[in-house]
């Protein structure tokens, strides 16, 4: 397959020879006034512009979408994540007018907008079998992070923040998790699977001790596989004195049948672009 170059190539009717870049790659110019003295030669008496009819506009941009494998084509892995199909109406309804509010706007001139996200906030954690939730992470990974540093401060509270200072991370965990560990100041225990995938009960009964501060998991896990010794595992990170961390990436398969707070997991966080449709962007919604 060869690459096609999204710039435009070609003699225009009139003769010269255009290369223009898109629109999304040129800079924005300065737009100058009529006062200002420009030299003679940085003016321009004409603009050069492309000159490409309609259907070959169509054409160009139809071939290089049929190169571009996406989520509408099948299965879409990234990293160890796999992408959801999101239903196109709900771009619009992400996109309605009346969700639009100033950031600076008064707090008592805005209660209808703080209303809605109150009541999103009881209904996670109501779905999630939560105390409560925080809508401030801006994607998966930040909420990682953001539940990570509300273990530490956990542990602060009693006085174990300078104890506790490994987090366990299983083999087949999203990426992130390690990253987010070491990013939030602990070290990362790595947990290897069982031959089937899952967290080994025993293995894990060895890694932990006075210094674990939490176990990251995502159930089912990467792999696609359901944590059936869930209940095992929190009971061993518990009595550690460590808490259990919920990944919340695959959460589409037990959404309505399960709730992670019922599994005994402490914190979690939700991919909202995957488990509710929300539209994709910045890494996603966390």
């Amino acid at each position: 397959m060869n690459y096609r170059q999204a710039t435009w190539e070609r003699e225009t009717d009139s003769g010269e020879s255009v290369n223009e870049p898109l629109l999304s790659e040129k800079r924005t110019e300065t737009v100058t006034h009529d006062d200002v003295d420009l030299p003679d030669e940085l003016v321009r008496e004409e603009l050069t512009l492309p000159e490409p009819a309609e259907p070959e506009v169509a054409s160009h941009y139809t071939r290089l979408s049929q190169m571009t494998y996406s989520v509408e084509h099948g299965p879409y892995p990234l990293g160890s994540c796999t992408m959801k199909y999101n239903p196109k109406f709900i771009e619009d309804v992400a996109a309605l007018d009346e969700g639009s509010i100033h950031p600076d706007r008064a707090d008592e001139d805005a209660q209808g907008t703080l209303a809605i996200l109150h009541g999103l906030q009881e209904y996670l954690a109501e779905i999630g079998g939560m105390e409560t939730a925080t809508l401030q992470p801006p994607a998966g990974a930040a909420g990682e992070f953001t539940g990570l540093l509300v273990a530490r401060a956990y542990h602060r509270s009693n006085d174990e923040d300078d104890e506790r200072r490994e987090v366990i991370v299983p083999a087949s965990a999203h990426g992130t998790n390690f990253a987010s560990a070491a990013m939030a100041g602990y070290d990362v225990v790595e947990l290897p699977s069982d031959e089937d995938g899952r967290v080994p009960v025993d293995a894990l009964e060895a890694a932990v001790g006075d210094s674990t501060a939490a176990l990251m998991l995502t159930n089912p896990n990467t792999l696609g596989l359901f944590e059936r010794d869930i209940s095992e595992i929190a009971d061993v990170v518990h009595d550690a004195g460590g808490l259990l961390y919920y990944d919340g990436a695959n959460l589409n398969a037990l959404l309505g049948r399960a709730r992670p707070g019922d599994m005994g997991f402490d914190i979690m966080h939700y991919n909202v672009h995957k488990t509710f449709a929300s539209p994709h962007g910045g890494g996603g919604p966390g």
